[in-house]
């Protein structure tokens, strides 16, 4: 099983749980309404936590479901070649490397 962690995060007079697997981002325990769910203690937060993590399925991951590393790749790519085009590139085991002018 993944590593978990389980938090309670206070708001003033009540607490919100949340948890989080490894490559997953922060998820917060929603109620029927689809809020976050309220709680008068931390420790009813993290109860319920993982109570709710317990009889949740498994949900897979999808890497890169917005396209944005292939954004950040195309990107990168455009700016060295135009950083190529403008300063020029040295040579170096055979591929061009982009040369980098820093102010001081």
């Amino acid at each position: 099983m993944t590593e978990t962690r389980i938090e309670a995060i206070g708001f003033g007079a009540y607490y919100c749980a949340a948890y989080r697997r490894d490559g997953a981002p922060d998820v917060l325990l929603d109620d029927a309404d689809g809020k976050p769910q309220r709680f008068a203690s931390a420790t009813a937060a993290i109860k319920a936590a993982e109570l709710a993590l317990h009889f949740r399925p498994e949900q897979p991951v999808e890497p890169d479901i917005l396209g944005a590393g292939s954004f950040h790749e195309v990107r990168a790519a455009t700016e060295a070649a135009l950083q190529i085009e403008a300063l020029g590139g040295v040579v170096v085991d055979g591929r061009v490397v982009p040369v980098e002018v820093r102010r001081r």
